[in-house]
This record gives C-alpha cells, structure tokens and sequence, in this order.
C-alpha cells in the first residue's frame, strides 16, 4: 500500500491573507493543522535514496524515519557521511561505529554506508580557497584522509574538487532518484557547504531526480520546542517559508519514530545534558525545496552607481531576532542583488549594520548549467572587497580573473560592476556572499540557484 505524503506549500507574502495561525509567534513554526496537503507520493517502489550528511549522526536525525520506510519497503538506500566528525578531539573511529550501528538498527547493512573521511569544520574551505588539489586543506601538516581507514577514497588530497568528484561517482555508481542532503540555511557551516558540493555534483552530471533538503540547526526555536517532544510534529521554521521555500512533511508510524529514537540515541558522542538532537524524534520528518530565483537580462543598460537603487534581491536572509546557542552567524548580510544587461553585471550586498573598514565582503558564484563547459568564461567567480576596493580571487583553474570589477560602498552596503561576459554560456548558477575578519568569518548567506533569462 502506498503511503500518503503531504506536501506543504506556504508562501510568505506580505498583503495576502492565509488562514495559518501560529501557536507561539517567538518560536515561529507553523501549525501542522493548518498545513495544505496534498496525496502526491515522496517516495515510492521504484525510486533509489541517497542521503548526504556532513557528519556521523545527521544521516539519522535528518532522515531515519525515511530510511527506515525505504528499508521496510525494499528500496536501495545508501547513506554517505562526508566529514570524520572529529574536530580535534579523537573521536572518529567512535563516530563511524556510531553510525554503523545506528544505521545497522534501522535496517542498513554496512555496505549500504558510504565514509568519504574529509576533515570535520574543512567543507567551507574545501568550497572556496581550498578547491584545487595543488591547494590542499592542511591541518597539522596533514594533507590527505591517510589516517581515517575508512575512507571511499583511500589517501585522498583534502581538496574541493576531489571531494565534488566523490559525490559524481558515487550518485553516478548508484543513481539515485531522490537526494536528500543538508539546507545552506542551516546555521552549521559543514551543512551550507555540502549543500553547494551537492548541487553542483548534480549539475555536473546532469542529473535528473528529485533532490531535497533538510534541517538540523537552525537555533534558538527551531525545532520548537528544543526538548524531547515524541507526540508533537515537526514544523517548518517560519522565517524561511517567509522567504519563498516550500515543504514536505514525512510522517511516521509509532514503530518508525521509536527506531528512529533508538538509533539518534546510538550517537552517545553528541548527546549531553542539551541534546536537542532528540528534538527531532517527532512523528515526522521535515524536508524543502529551496527557492530558485529567474534573473532577466535587461535590454538597457544598467548603472546602479547612481542614484540609491540596488540590484534585486536573489539572496534574501530571513529574519531573526536572536541568535540563540550554536549560532556562529551574526547575520549583517540582508540579502544579495544580482542584475544584467548586455554589457555589464551588477551585484550588491545589503548589511543590517554599516560596512567597516576591517573586514572583508566576498562574493561566491559557481556556475550550474552551462552551455560549453570548456569556455574560458564558464568558470567560478569569487570576488573579494576591502577598503573600497575589489579583486577577483584565483581558487581553481577555471576561476574568472579578467580585469578588476568596480565596487562602489554606501553606508548600508556596496556594490559591484563586473562584465556580462564573465557569464558566457553560463544558464544558471548559485550564489553566496559572506563577511570575514581576519580569518572569523562573522556572517554568510544561503547558497541560492539564480536562473538567468536571456
């Protein structure tokens, strides 16, 4: 018998009147009654699941109850693990027998576990400065995953592009349907990043399924409450659907939610006297479809550098009134503008707060659908600006570094002119920017597809 999904679209638009209403406003989560639903099916017979989690426990709190369903139902799954978990501490080898045994109860053999053995808190390096396997992450004077055994790629060089190629071979070996994998929303820095290495690991290859995203930090109310709650539901954060993202909701029988406790209890390594982690023993599971944005090619010629217009937003950060514990995000970043005419591009960071002199703004763009992966222009771009002044930075072989873009600061934010032709060939992208200073980084945003209609 074919289980029944229930797909949640919420759409935060100011104006509009929605008869949703909230049961405690500071914690944001909607109502699950009050949710539109829908028989459309998530997961069924014939699919293939593959599940990425940044470290050894995400895989079960994200999605046990999913993998158990597909266990129960007889579809392939396959879980991989991209960091160690070990931050410095030791704990590695403890790590993966965790998830071993974890995923072991729900169902899962060994084999079905897929350890690439990157550096735990190494994703965002590997993403930007330290892409190239000529420009490997080093710590400690290591270089390579040559002391974590368990490795799919045995003395791999911490490298970006090693990395992204693992994630092609692996979803290339199984082919998968459906693609489960962490939201650059997340407040945890691995996350946003292996949600960039997932998306274009999948653009690369042109794949074709369907591919979600879900949550583990997201403090200080979500999830609401942050306590062992296994008769309540798990609900969307509302300031992210107030900022375009739409929602699934899997729910899960008694027996599933109990596995699911059992195995997120397997993971003694994270869990102390806060463990909101078992939080997430609900009676379902939350998962989004990020916002992809469509930015026209303007037939005029632009000049944002007069008057006090920005680019429209293609990031918009969603709103929060306090950080909460384990949120490393200052969030100062209010959204990113993009526009293009036939000449030039425009870019804009918006701040909460004015800019300062000592740090630094960058600007990530890495190209998704392009038309000849060969062309000179169709590689990443990385723009970085301080004290006025903006320089592309060379991370990869591919990176654009023709000229020297124009910035232009204001007291609530700065923007960039850079040429069109730097955008080539390239159909669709994503996009982030972030504030760093000295080697903290302060703040960053989502990574957000932008579409570009010519």
């Amino acid at each position: 018998m074919r289980k029944l999904w229930f797909i949640i679209l919420i759409v935060g638009i100011i104006g509009t009147i929605l008869a949703i209403n909230f049961d405690n406003p500071s914690y944001g989560d909607q109502n699950q009654t009050q949710l539109k639903q829908s028989t459309d099916n998530f997961i069924n017979s014939s699919d293939r699941v593959l599940i990425i989690a940044p470290h050894p426990d995400d895989e079960a709190i994200g999605a046990a109850g999913v993998i158990r369903y597909s266990v129960e139902h007889k579809i392939p799954v396959k879980v991989v693990i991209v960091t160690d978990g070990d931050v410095g501490d030791g704990v590695a080898t403890e790590r993966h027998n965790e998830s071993v045994k974890a995923m072991d109860l729900l169902g899962l053999n060994q084999s079905d576990l897929i350890f690439l053995g990157y550096r735990d808190c190494s994703l965002p390096r590997l993403l930007i400065e330290n892409w190239d396997s000529n420009t490997p992450y080093d710590k400690n004077g290591v270089t390579t995953n040559i002391n974590y055994p368990y490795s799919y790629q045995k003395n791999v060089t911490y490298s970006g592009t090693n990395l992204e190629q693992n994630l092609e071979e692996i979803i290339g070996d199984f082919q998968p349907t459906v693609i489960l994998y962490t939201d650059s929303e997340d407040e945890q820095i691995d996350h946003w990043a292996t949600y960039a290495f997932v998306e274009y690991a999948t653009a690369r290859i042109n794949y074709q399924g369907a591919k979600y995203t879900y949550l583990v930090h997201d403090p200080p109310d979500w999830p609401s409450p942050r306590i062992y709650q296994p008769e309540d539901s798990l609900n969307p954060p509302r300031e992210l659907t107030l900022i375009g993202y739409e929602w699934i909701t899997f729910p899960l029988n008694s027996d599933q939610e109990r596995l699911k406790e059992t195995a997120v209890d397997t993971y003694t390594s994270q869990i102390n006297s806060y463990s909101y982690i078992q939080s997430f023993i609900r009676k379902n599971e939350l998962f989004g479809i990020d916002p992809v944005v469509n930015s026209t090619v303007s037939n005029e010629s632009l000049d944002f550098f007069s008057g006090d217009q920005f680019p429209p937003n293609v990031v918009k950060e969603p709103k929060k009134n306090d950080r909460g514990k384990g949120s490393i995000r200052t969030r100062e970043i209010a959204a990113v503008g993009f526009e293009m005419d036939k000449n030039n591009t425009w870019i804009s960071l918006r701040l909460d707060e004015n800019i300062s002199s000592s740090e630094s703004y960058e600007v990530h763009i890495l190209p998704l659908d392009v038309a000849n992966p060969g062309a000179a222009n169709s590689g990443r771009i990385d723009i970085n600006i301080q004290n006025g002044r903006a320089n592309y930075q060379k991370f990869s072989d591919n990176s654009f570094t023709s000229g020297e873009p124009k910035v232009q600061t204001v007291d609530n934010g700065l923007i960039i002119e850079m040429p069109t032709s730097a955008f080539n060939g390239v159909n669709s992208f994503l996009i982030s920017a972030d504030i760093e200073d000295g080697t903290t980084l302060l703040d960053w945003t989502a990574w957000r597809e932008v579409k570009i209609v010519r």
